[in-house]
């Protein structure tokens, strides 16, 4: 099984409940601790976010939780974001700061957030109660999606149409959504151009790796296989990493 990884900037409670609870699984889930641009876990090959009730608000406020899910959008095929904690317990630390909320409005900030995540950016969400909970739902995704199958039967292949054929086929591309493919046709007119690279310099949020993974995969003479961090591998060109 490969790793479970962890962003070495990652501390605090969470990092270590993980690593208790991957220790104490039945295989044993092996950690890593690797350096992360985008995210804080990488489970197989969906990158994670995670925030407690408190840092999801304020992400939300202050914009950097919108950033962070563009990046995730933009360098992965599947990501999620975990929001843990007990709103009680965020009320009585906002009241104790001498803040003004309640229940009700915390709770309303919560799961409309939530659901503009899932709405606006097909982003897999995790609300768990607790620490605990957490660390429980990361070990058994990431055992989830190391398995071939499961009992249910083989697992699901993710099929998107839309009304351009174009836009289908790119985005079979892992780390591209709609909006991206549609934003590369635009900037370049055709697949064919956009295989030459020179036009993708012009698409909105696209870093330098995406831009090489696209240029990749449609040049390619080769096979090009999706690796377990999300890069790709090809037989002319090599591995090409997240940097």
């Amino acid at each position: 099984m490969n790793p479970l990884i962890i962003d070495t900037n990652e501390r605090g409670s969470l990092p270590e409940a993980i690593e208790r609870r991957c220790e104490g699984s039945r295989p044993t889930i092996p950690i890593a601790r690797q350096r992360l641009i985008v995210g804080d876990y990488i489970c197989g090959e969906i990158c994670v976010e995670a925030k407690t009730i408190g840092d999801f608000i304020e992400s939300m406020r202050n914009g950097h939780l919108w950033r962070q899910l563009d990046n995730m959008d933009a360098n992965y095929q599947q990501f999620a974001l975990v929001v843990w904690g007990d709103i009680g317990a965020h009320l009585r630390q906002v009241k104790a700061r001498g803040g003004k909320a309640t229940y009700g409005r915390i709770l309303k900030e919560l799961n409309g957030g939530l659901a503009r995540v899932v709405a606006d950016f097909g982003c897999i969400v995790c609300r768990a109660a607790s620490l605990s909970e957490a660390a429980y739902f990361l070990s058994a995704l990431h055992q989830k999606v190391n398995k071939p199958a499961s009992r249910h039967g083989a697992k699901a292949v993710r099929r998107v149409s839309t009304n351009d054929v174009r836009v289908d086929a790119i985005l079979t591309i892992p780390g591209i959504g709609q909006d991206m493919a549609e934003a590369i046709l635009a900037s370049c007119g055709s697949i064919e151009e956009a295989a030459c690279g020179v036009c993708l310099r012009d698409v909105p949020r696209m870093g330098k790796v995406l831009r090489n993974r696209v240029i990749d995969v449609l040049t390619n003479e080769n096979p090009v296989t999706v690796q377990s961090n999300s890069s790709l591998k090809g037989g002319n060109k090599g591995e090409i990493t997240d940097e």
